[in-house]
C-alpha cells in the first residue's frame, strides 16, 4: 500500500450538554413574558443551587423562583415555571458560558467549518489518486450515574452526558456527519477527563497510521472541541509530553471554555508549556488542506 499524508483530526466533547446553541432558549415564545439575562440566569443557578454543599429543598427553589419573578424584564409572567426552557439546559456547571456559545456559534462559522471538513475528507479519501488521508475521532463523554468510579466527576462538575441522553448527543451537525461518513470517523467514550484512560484511543491511533503508513513524526493531528482549560489541554499534554506526537495543532477558534478567562489560560498552557501549534480557523484549513467551501 502506497505510503500517504495522514492527517487526523479529534474532537473533543462537542456534546449539547456542553456546547448546544442557546439561541432558541433566549427567543421568547408565545405566551412567555420571562425574558432573562442569561448570564445573571446561571449565577444565581449555581449560587442558589451548586453553592457549597447546600441542600436542595422547597425553600431554595422558591427563592430562586422569587429572584427570577423579579428580575425578568416583564413582570407580567403568567407562571414562574417558564424559566425551566432555560435551567432544564443549565442545570449543572458543564456548559459553556453565554458569550463563549456566542462566540462558537453566531454566524454559522462552526456549522460550515465542519461541513467544510466532512466533505474534503469524503471527496479526498474516495479519489484513489490522492496521496491525503484523512480520519476523524471524536471524544464523547458518556458518563452512568451508577458507576461508583465515576461518582467523582459527577459530583465535582455536576450530572452531564449520561449515556444516551440528548445532552449526550454530538452537537448539530456534527452527529449528522457522523452518520452520513461512517467509513472516516471513530467514535470513542471517555467517562474521565483523560481521553486515553480506559479508552481505545493509544490503539486506534496506533492502526490509522500503521494502515497509512505513516509514523508518529510525519501525522498531522488536529484537535479541537471542549473545555479549552480542561480536557482539551490534557489531551494536548498526552499527545505532546506521553506518547511524544510532535505536530499537534489545535483550532483555538473552535475551542471553548466555561468563560473566557478559562479560554485564555487554556490556550496559553498548551502553547508556553506543551508547545502545541495554536492556530486560528484560516491557518488550520491551510495546514489540513481544507477549502473554504461556498
Amino acid at each position: 500500500m502506497a505510503k500517504k499524508n495522514l492527517y487526523i483530526i479529534i474532537t473533543n466533547s462537542f456534546q449539547n450538554d456542553f456546547i448546544g446553541p442557546i439561541d432558541d432558549l433566549l427567543v421568547p415564545k408565545m405566551g412567555d413574558n420571562l425574558k432573562l439575562d442569561y448570564a445573571a440566569c446561571q449565577d444565581k443557578w449555581i449560587e442558589y443551587f451548586k453553592g457549597g454543599n447546600r441542600e436542595v429543598n422547597e425553600a431554595i427553589i422558591n427563592q430562586f423562583n422569587t429572584w427570577i419573578k423579579s428580575n425578568a424584564v416583564s413582570q407580567n409572567i403568567d407562571s414562574p415555571l417558564s424559566y425551566h426552557r432555560i435551567l432544564e439546559k443549565y442545570k449543572h456547571r458543564v456548559h459553556i458560558n453565554h458569550n463563549e456559545t456566542m462566540r462558537l456559534w453566531q454566524g454559522g462559522r462552526l456549522n460550515k467549518f465542519i461541513k467544510d471538513l466532512m466533505n474534503q475528507a469524503d471527496q479526498t479519501n474516495r479519489n484513489e489518486f490522492s496521496n491525503i488521508e484523512y480520519q476523524f475521532i471524536h471524544l464523547r463523554d458518556w458518563h452512568d450515574l451508577t458507576n461508583p468510579s465515576e461518582r467523582g466527576e459527577l459530583d465535582h462538575f455536576g450530572p452531564h452526558c449520561i449515556k444516551g441522553t440528548y445532552g449526550s448527543k454530538f452537537a448539530f451537525p456534527l452527529n449528522e456527519s457522523i452518520k452520513e461518513h461512517p467509513e472516516f470517523n471513530t467514535i470513542l467514550n471517555s467517562n474521565s477527563i483523560s481521553s486515553f484512560d480506559e479508552t481505545d484511543l493509544e490503539y486506534v491511533l496506533d492502526t490509522v497510521i500503521k494502515n497509512a503508513g505513516s509514523s508518529k513524526k510525519e501525522v498531522n493531528i488536529g484537535v479541537f472541541g471542549v473545555i479549552t482549560n480542561v480536557k482539551v489541554q490534557l489531551i494536548v499534554f498526552e499527545l505532546k509530553v506521553i506518547h511524544n506526537y510532535p505536530n499537534v495543532h489545535v483550532c483555538q477558534d473552535f475551542c471553548a471554555a466555561f468563560n473566557k478567562k478559562g479560554q485564555t489560560a487554556g490556550v496559553h498552557d498548551m502553547a508556553a508549556i506543551h508547545a502545541a501549534n495554536i492556530v486560528n480557523e484560516s491557518k488550520f484549513r491551510e495546514i489540513f488542506k481544507i477549502p473554504n467551501g461556498i
